[in-house]
């Protein structure tokens, strides 16, 4: 009953944003828009990080399938041993709580802000300038960070909300870096992509966004797309970097084992659909306080909201 109510109030929330989707994506507000984000990508392109090494062999697997995987050691972060270990603490201690949840109708699991908020290196971790050089030479325009979430996914088997093929909402390009937490095989929840774009989905064609079944995958990627999908399986500290707003993706339904992983989100520093993004969780509130102190360029990518127009900024951010 309680998760009954929560989805009923989260509807209603979500009428402002939903209602600004379907207006930015009238013919002539495509029309002004599709130009603009082409100019913008034209000026900052002298301007893209010039990448070497893995990170360069990372943007190239993103151009190429929409994904690229690695071990979190091959990327030479500092701190990533203590993010991990933090990480998984949290994940761990939230299990109990995610099941009664489960149990309870919830279909979307993630640990609590307020437990979040007691591991600021998570946060962090995410502004490395490494990882913003990456996201903005696949972007192609400035980065926004939309912050982090831990999601746990309890093997009950269940094919529901984003257990089914999806693409996200917040912009036209997108990096997800998702880090594993657990070993992940086939029955434990691994994530899943296709590694094959609908090229209609841009400015000229607008932007739809549904979960999606076999027979509206085919019509839009090809009778033989299953061939493309990618099962992202791996040890703990696998970290996946995908585009979830190009590439159709999903959680595969865990059924052996519950799944733990860290997600980082990131998009243009002015996306397409900012009333649709701000989904980790954390506020404002808690991002401006887990802020305090960074250098001049990751608070501008993590306080990338400063950057969209008022009027936009005033809808609230959906649940969806």
């Amino acid at each position: 009953m309680v998760e009954t109510r929560r989805a009923a109030m989260a509807r209603l929330r979500d009428l402002p944003a939903r209602t600004a989707l379907r207006l930015m994506n009238l013919a002539p507000v495509r029309r002004m828009m599709g130009p603009r984000y082409d100019a913008a990508v034209d000026a900052f392109r002298p301007k893209r990080p010039r990448l070497h090494g893995i990170d360069a062999q990372i943007v190239a697997g993103l151009e190429r399938d929409g994904i690229a995987m690695v071990p979190i050691a091959a990327l030479g972060l500092s701190g990533s041993d203590a993010m991990l270990a933090r990480a998984t603490e949290l994940a761990d201690a939230h299990a109990d709580e995610a099941h009664r949840r489960i149990a309870a109708g919830a279909v979307f699991n993630v640990v609590p802000a307020p437990q979040m908020m007691t591991a600021p290196n998570l946060f962090t971790w995410g502004l490395s300038d490494r990882l913003l050089d990456i996201a903005e030479t696949y972007i192609g325009l400035p980065a926004a960070y939309d912050g982090v979430c831990i999601n746990y996914t309890v093997a009950d088997g269940r094919e529901i909300s984003t257990r089914k093929w999806h693409r996200d909402w917040e912009d036209r390009r997108m990096l997800k870096i998702a880090v594993y937490l657990n070993d992940v095989d086939g029955a434990g929840g691994p994530f899943e992509m296709i590694a094959r774009s609908d090229s209609r989905q841009n400015d000229a064609g607008g932007f739809r966004y549904a979960l999606s079944s076999d027979r509206e995958l085919v019509e839009l990627l090809g009778a033989d797309y299953a061939a493309d999908i990618v099962s992202c399986e791996g040890p703990a500290g696998t970290v996946v970097f995908t585009d979830t707003a190009r590439f159709f993706h999903r959680g595969r339904p865990a059924v052996a084992r519950d799944r733990k992983a860290i997600f980082y989100s990131y998009f243009a520093q002015r996306p397409r659909h900012p009333f649709l993004c701000e989904r980790t969780g954390l506020s404002r509130r808690d991002i401006k306080q887990l802020s305090v102190g960074l250098p001049p360029r990751q608070l501008t990518s993590a306080l990338w909201w400063r950057q969209v127009p008022l009027l936009l900024r005033m809808i609230p951010p959906a649940s969806i």
